[in-house]
């Protein structure tokens, strides 16, 4: 038997990022199953549906509490912590992270000297690694 769907829960399922058509499939007459009454409610969507929800409702920064710190501490420390995740997850190679940013990399490497994060540099075919504490 078909169910009709409430706009939530029709909503969350078409967004859901299904990775097959036949996984889809199942999904929908899995929850028309379930559903108690007329209709299919987010509460009748499979539970992988209903973790995902829940994790993009809370963001990227679920359970975190400002305690008082200024605009500026917090932007530098979350540059930072991104910045030096995107160099270790290339090596330390400025030039990679600056593309998985979607920047460049001149602003990796300022940013970089900014925060005292090492990072590889390329001179005359040598890679050297520096610091903002050992100089430019």
């Amino acid at each position: 038997m078909e169910r009709s769907w409430s706009d939530a829960a029709s909503s969350a399922f078409e967004a859901y990022p299904w990775r097959s058509a036949q996984e889809r499939e199942r999904a929908r007459a899995e929850a028309e199953l379930v559903a108690f009454g007329e209709r299919v409610e987010v509460d009748d969507l499979p539970i992988a549906v209903r973790k995902w929800l829940r994790r993009r409702a809370e963001g990227p920064v679920s359970g975190w509490v400002w305690k008082g710190e200024s605009w500026r501490s917090l932007t530098e420390g979350f540059e930072r912590t991104i910045l030096s995740q995107a160099l270790a997850a290339n090596g330390g190679n400025g030039t990679a992270a600056a593309r998985a940013l979607g920047t460049t990399a001149r602003v990796v490497a300022y940013k970089a000297r900014k925060y005292g994060l090492k990072m590889n540099f390329r001179k005359n075919n040598r890679t050297t690694t520096k610091t903002k504490k050992e100089g430019k």
